[in-house]
């Protein structure tokens, strides 16, 4: 299972996770990203919880369901384009070049190269009726999430996901959680899912707060699952020095991926020693101990 948290705040969205992955079946333990960033050119995240199987599924599924639904939405342009007049051609080239000025503002942080938006002089400014938008996407993640989830009904919350987007339409950012059934609901404060979700109203809950710089809640984030592996001893929760946690965010401004810091594992270590000296405390405690009535 996992801990992943989704988080609003005034610079934008995150999901911060931890990376240990546990196979059921062989009880290997491996490492790696939970979160998936599955639309080309668009600050959307995915971040999921659940049984391997199902996780390399969803992941094995979803890229080759937005293709196929992209791929439509592209032929039911062109036929419209062409009712306009425009040969097939340049129904295609001006399709192209559209979607390029769509995503032209949009860039993923580790490439700050921008697509350029070319437009045909000869071909006035004509409004693509048909788009895959960010609503498709999440039902087809809910289709998704249910149809996979069905194969494993006897198990509670087999596959569940986070969802963070910016929505080209109104430049928001939104939050979502669908659970393994397909149904979903949307926050506007914070999301936790996994194994260790109930660590987040323990600790990331109580400092939470909207107005708080991204990189502070991320830091509180990464604090909350050092806790739930170090003091809860949640043991499908975990990381290592080689693969921390991590986390990915969508700036207000359309950038978005995977963050870095260059403190990164100082911090940790200052927020495990935290860790361990809670532990101490409780070890060392100097509190009478209850005595029974005579």
């Amino acid at each position: 299972m996992t801990l992943i948290i989704g988080f609003k705040c005034a610079d934008g969205i995150a999901l911060v996770s931890d990376t240990k992955i546990i196979d059921i079946e062989t009880g290997d333990v491996s490492y790696d990203s939970k979160i998936l960033t599955p639309l080309q050119d668009t600050p959307c995240m995915v971040g999921l919880a659940g049984y391997v199987n199902l996780f390399n599924e969803f992941n094995r599924k979803i890229p080759e369901i937005v293709k196929q639904r992209i791929a439509e939405v592209r032929v039911s342009n062109v036929g419209e384009m062409i009712k306009t007049g425009l040969t097939r051609k340049e129904a295609i080239e001006y399709i192209t070049s559209r979607e390029k000025c769509i995503s032209s503002t949009l860039r993923e942080i580790k490439n700050d190269s921008k697509n350029e938006c070319v437009t045909n002089p000869d071909i006035g400014e004509i409004e693509l009726p048909y788009q895959y938008s960010e609503e498709n996407f999440i039902d087809d993640c809910k289709s998704s999430v249910k149809q996979i989830s069905s194969q494993n009904e006897s198990i509670e919350d087999s596959l569940e996901l986070i969802i963070g987007i910016r929505r080209p339409r109104d430049k928001k950012m939104h939050l979502h959680q669908i659970f393994s059934d397909g149904t979903e609901i949307e926050s506007d404060e914070y999301l936790a899912i996994g194994s260790g979700y109930q660590y987040a109203e323990t600790l990331f809950g109580r400092v939470y707060d909207y107005k708080k710089e991204m990189s502070v809640l991320i830091t509180e984030a990464f604090r909350t699952i050092s806790y739930a592996v170090l003091v809860g001893k949640e043991s499908l929760v975990g990381y290592t020095k080689s693969h921390p946690p991590e986390a990915v965010v969508i700036h207000n401004d359309g950038t978005y991926g995977k963050m870095s810091f260059e403190n990164e594992s100082q911090v940790i270590s200052e927020i495990e020693k935290e860790m361990e000296n809670i532990v101490l405390q409780v070890k060392n405690s100097h509190v009478p101990h209850l005595k029974p009535k005579q």
